[in-house]
């Protein structure tokens, strides 16, 4: 993890250059399909949506959530991404839904910068690093 400064321009920025952001999409996917098939069953997607920690604090202080809320919560976002509902995600649908919800955060985040601490391997963090390459450059 690390402590990062970013603003919903960076995200969109990101999400607008498509080499760089396929690039991120297709290198996610294939971390995420663990048993190389094309597809990510729930249990693999279930690593990527827990890392999301919905519901799971309250002001930063870890709180004890209901397993049975969590599951619904989780099973309720692998079924948006299952455009088809065939129980898998395939890149297909992976890629537009993963961006919606990057737009999501930047539209929420605004355009004022806000410090976060972001997962290294996360899409937030590489929008970071593809604007610090950028300037860079």
């Amino acid at each position: 993890m690390s402590v990062e400064i970013l603003d919903g321009a960076t995200i969109v920025n990101f999400l607008e250059d498509e080499e760089a952001f396929n690039a991120q999409i297709c290198d996610r996917f294939a971390h995420l399909d663990s048993d190389h098939d094309g597809r990510l069953s729930y249990g693999e997607m279930l690593k990527e949506l827990q890392c999301l920690r919905l519901l799971e604090t309250h002001f930063g202080v870890d709180v004890e959530t209901d397993p049975d809320e969590l599951a619904l919560v989780y099973g309720s976002l692998f079924v948006q991404f299952d455009h088809d509902l065939n129980g898998t995600v395939e890149l297909e649908e992976f890629k537009p839904e993963t961006k919606q919800m990057m737009l999501a955060m930047a539209t929420g985040m605004g355009f004022l910068p806000v410090q976060m601490v972001l997962e290294e391997d996360s899409f937030l963090k590489k929008a970071v690093e593809w604007e610090s390459a950028k300037l860079v450059a």
